[in-house]
C-alpha cells in the first residue's frame, strides 16, 4: 500500500473525521493503511479572518506549505482536508515532492460523473470570494448556486462556531433553511464545501442530495493508497 500524507488541523475535528473516513474503508481488508498526519498549528485569528475574507491568507499558505515539507519525504501523496486552503493549491503543489490531490478538482469530477448540472455551495466566505468552486464548476459545465449574501454570512458564522467546537441545533436548522433556498433556486444537490460542515450536517438530516467533500477526498485517498489512482480516475463509478 502507498503511504497517505494528511496536512490537517483546519479545523482539528474535521481532520480527525477525515482520518476515520479513510480508515473505515479498510475495515474489511487485510489491514489498515499507512497514514502520516501533520496538524497545522493554525492561530484562531486565521480561522476568524478566513471565514470572512482572506487577509491572513499568506500565513495560512505558509503553514500548509510547512506541513507539506514536514511529511513529503515520508509519504507517496498528500491530501488537505480543508477546502479553503485549496485557494493556494498551485503554490502548494510547486513545493511538494509528491502529488497533492485537490478536494476541489475531485469534487468537480465527482459531480460531472453523476451528471449534475446545477449545484448549491455551502462554503466559507473566503472560498466564495476566491471562486474556489464557481470557476472550476463552470469549466465543467455545472452551474454553481450560492446563498444570498445574508445567508452566506450565516454560513460563515456557523462554520466559525464549528471550528471552535460549538455544535448547535439552531445552526443545523439554519443550514437546512439555506439548503431549502438553494433548492428553490434550482440546485439539484448541495455540496458541503467546507470540511467542518459534516460535523453538524449529514444526509440523514435531509431528504435532498448532499455531497460531502470529505467523503469524496477520502475515497480518492483510499484509491491512491491501494494504487488505483490515476489523474481524473481516482473515484469509483459505483
Amino acid at each position: 500500500m502507498k503511504t497517505c500524507g494528511i496536512v490537517g488541523g483546519m479545523g482539528p475535528e474535521a481532520s480527525a473525521l477525515f482520518y476515520m473516513k479513510i480508515v473505515k474503508q479498510f475495515v474489511h481488508t487485510k489491514g489498515y493503511p499507512p497514514i502520516l498526519m501533520y496538524s497545522v498549528p493554525e492561530p484562531f485569528q486565521i480561522a476568524d479572518c478566513f471565514l470572512q475574507r482572506n487577509e491572513e491568507g499568506n500565513l495560512l499558505e505558509q503553514l500548509v506549505i510547512e506541513g507539506i515539507k514536514t511529511i513529503h519525504d515520508n509519504v507517496d501523496f498528500c491530501v488537505i482536508p480543508c477546502n479553503t486552503a485549496h485557494i493556494y493549491i498551485n503554490t502548494i503543489r510547486q513545493v511538494s515532492k509528491v502529488p497533492v490531490f485537490s478536494i476541489v478538482e475531485e469534487t468537480c469530477r465527482y459531480l460531472k460523473l453523476h451528471k449534475i448540472k446545477k449545484v448549491g455551495i455551502l462554503a466559507t466566505t473566503a472560498s466564495v470570494d476566491n471562486q474556489l468552486y464557481t470557476k472550476p464548476l463552470y469549466e465543467s459545465n455545472i452551474v454553481p448556486i450560492l446563498p444570498a449574501i445574508y445567508q452566506q454570512k450565516t454560513v460563515s458564522e456557523i462554520i466559525y462556531r464549528l471550528v471552535k467546537g460549538e455544535i448547535l441545533a439552531s445552526d443545523k436548522a439554519a443550514l437546512l433553511t439555506i439548503i431549502g433556498s438553494l433548492k428553490e433556486m434550482g440546485a439539484e444537490c448541495v455540496i458541503l464545501a467546507c470540511t467542518d460542515l459534516p460535523i453538524l450536517l449529514s444526509q440523514d438530516d435531509i431528504d435532498f442530495p448532499l455531497f460531502d467533500t470529505l467523503d469524496i477526498l477520502a475515497e480518492v485517498a483510499k484509491n491512491a493508497i491501494i494504487g488505483e489512482y490515476t489523474v481524473g480516475n481516482a473515484l469509483s463509478t459505483a
